[in-house]
């Protein structure tokens, strides 16, 4: 019945979900554009079809999927890499154009989920993270086509959402041909959804496989040359709700530690105009800057486009790690692990628990509940350089002992990857 009722209200629902994307669209114009692809229109370069198709919903999900990407690319088969947001095309255009077929997923409705799989025709399906959509997994059940869900997680949260959908989650689930899941915890989740213990496997997080860019050594080099007299403090992937704490403890940490400069990577960029507003409101000089664009004469840098995040942690002593002063989730900090940035965090950290819980007991973070205790800690790490390096190195040592997703993914996936023979079919 609830399956029943999902496919009535879908194509309902689809005009509701245009008008959305249209007045989205007034802040991001990237929301209007391509929209024919969200009824499953593949872009004309696809040629005879694809071997994979991998979807990512948005830009942190396809980052933690590049070295997947990579090591598919590299053993010569053919993707169609799909994502839902314009920050998730954005990234994937970045670093694949050229080498994959790059679009938005369809909406989950019959017609739309057909319309693309007749044009891509792929051999594997490859969900990330959460990616869990019955018709998408119908349709390709009756093709045949096995489809496993890489880097898996369920927060509490999720879990207790899909917990209302009944049976049809349990059904939908037990169609994947494998689940690899984070931690052991998320692999209990899915279990009670309706997943069977031979679906499951924990490989961890893909994202600590993750590489540093060729150019990471030069670009971080410049930005340490032109604020060569400047403590740099990131604020990484942030949230309204949250940067007014940020800007206000980073206001009075200034008193006592004039050097200090703010780097202020809103998790969407477009509302960098709306951060130099709140900044000035609060007294602050800012500018909104790029990598081979920076103002030392400020108060804050807003880095206002994509794809260059990992370059300010490089260059940053300190990272606070957003979406966790408010109830967002968080977002992921291997990243700035891998760096070398000591990484702050809000309490709201629950779309990774299971890292934030490993770090928080090995002390290779600082967890803090609210604005004060965000002040007091930033304190300490600015005048401590002993306490800022020693949790600098356990994140990175933790870093170091999570890897090896990669392989295992790799491995559990050779039963479905399509014969390299016919790669270039």
């Amino acid at each position: 019945m609830v399956r029943f009722l999902y496919n009535v209200l879908i194509p309902v629902l689809i005009p509701g979900a245009l008008i959305r994307l249209w007045f989205r669209g007034r802040a991001e114009p990237a929301y209007r554009h391509h929209l024919a692809e969200r009824f499953g229109h593949v872009p004309s370069n696809l040629g005879s079809g694809a071997d994979i198709w991998l979807h990512a919903v948005s830009a942190g999900e396809s980052i933690a999927a590049a070295p997947l990407i990579e090591a598919l690319l590299a053993q010569g088969h053919t993707l169609v890499l799909s994502t839902t947001t314009p920050t998730g095309r954005a990234q994937l255009m970045r670093q694949f154009s050229g080498r994959a077929v790059i679009c938005y997923g369809p909406f989950d409705a019959q017609r739309c989920i057909k319309r693309f799989l007749n044009q891509v025709r792929p051999k594997l399906a490859l969900m990330m993270e959460t990616e869990i959509w019955p018709n998408w997994m119908t349709a390709c059940a009756s093709r045949e086509i096995p489809v496993a869900l890489l880097n898996a997680r369920l927060s509490e949260r999720s879990f207790q959402g899909y917990q209302k959908l009944g049976s049809m989650m349990g059904a939908t689930l037990r169609q994947f041909s494998w689940i690899a899941v984070q931690s052991a915890a998320h692999a209990n989740r899915f279990a009670a959804l309706g997943a069977t213990a031979n679906q499951l496997s924990v490989t961890g997080s893909i994202k600590a496989d993750q590489v540093l860019p060729e150019d990471f050594i030069e670009q971080v080099a410049m930005i340490q040359a032109k604020c060569a007299h400047r403590t740099l403090l990131l604020a990484a992937s942030t949230h309204p709700g949250e940067e007014e704490m940020l800007l206000t403890s980073f206001k009075a940490l200034k008193v006592t530690h004039p050097d200090l400069l703010m780097v202020l990577v809103p998790r969407h960029v477009q509302r960098s105009i709306a951060l130099q507003t709140l900044s000035a409101e609060l007294g602050l000089l800012s500018c909104r800057a790029t990598l081979d664009r920076v103002a030392e004469d400020t108060d804050v840098i807003i880095v206002d486009v994509m794809g260059q995040l990992m370059y300010w942690y490089g260059a940053s002593s300190i990272a606070f790690v957003g979406g966790s002063l408010v109830p967002h989730g968080g977002h992921n900090f291997l990243e700035a692990a891998l760096c070398g940035c000591a990484i702050v965090t809000g309490p709201w950290v629950f779309n990774f628990e299971a890292q934030a819980e490993q770090f928080r007991r090995a002390e290779a973070l600082t967890l803090v509940a609210d604005e004060g205790a965000l002040s007091a800690a930033l304190e300490t790490l600015l005048v401590d350089p002993v306490i800022r390096q020693q949790q600098i190195d356990r994140a990175r040592q933790l870093v170091d002992e999570s890897r090896g997703a990669l392989d295992q993914l790799l491995m559990g996936l050779s039963p479905w990857l399509p014969n390299r023979a016919d790669a270039s079919r």
